[in-house]
């Protein structure tokens, strides 16, 4: 991801873990069964589109889009404790392809922010898997299924170009 891409997720990121605060508002909304898409704007400017997948036991996965075209996720899972802050490696992959590495930061006990890499067969990956897979460094691994997620992606693609 070029330099000004991982500044923009940042950005975003920053704004995306705020929900709920004044920093932040839901522009636009599409309701796809286990996925929803949201647009978000801060100070009425669009910053970024989310693509959110709930699993059971309170897991979820969102996937995040920026005007800018730089994008990450989150993934949440219940039983982690993070150090709030804490950074560290995590290695994904998608069914039997190629494993990639990224930095990662605890931004809740629960919670981890990966920026994904900028590349359109990780993309066309994650649209057409069936399982994403996650190694943090120091912790069990971890997996969601990504049904619907080929659709979800499509729209937020479709959320950007509308808003940016």
């Amino acid at each position: 991801m070029r330099y000004e891409g991982r500044v923009a997720f940042v950005a975003a990121s920053i704004v995306f873990l705020s929900i709920g605060g004044a920093r932040s508002e839901v522009v636009g909304r599409y309701d796809m069964g286990q996925w929803v898409v949201e647009a978000n704007a801060s100070n009425g400017r669009f910053e970024y589109c989310a693509s959110s997948g709930k699993y059971s036991r309170g897991a979820a996965v969102h996937f995040l889009l920026t005007r800018e075209a730089a994008w990450g996720m989150v993934i949440e899972n219940p039983n982690w404790n993070w150090v709030r802050d804490s950074r560290g490696d995590v290695t994904y992959w998608v069914d039997n392809y190629r494993s990639r590495a990224s930095g990662a930061k605890a931004t809740a006990p629960t919670r981890l922010l990966i920026p994904l890499a900028d590349s359109t067969q990780l993309f066309q990956e994650i649209r057409a898997g069936r399982v994403l897979y996650f190694q943090p460094r120091g912790n069990k691994p971890f997996s969601v299924t990504l049904n619907g997620t080929s659709s979800a992606l499509s729209t937020l693609m479709k959320c950007v170009a509308r808003y940016r």
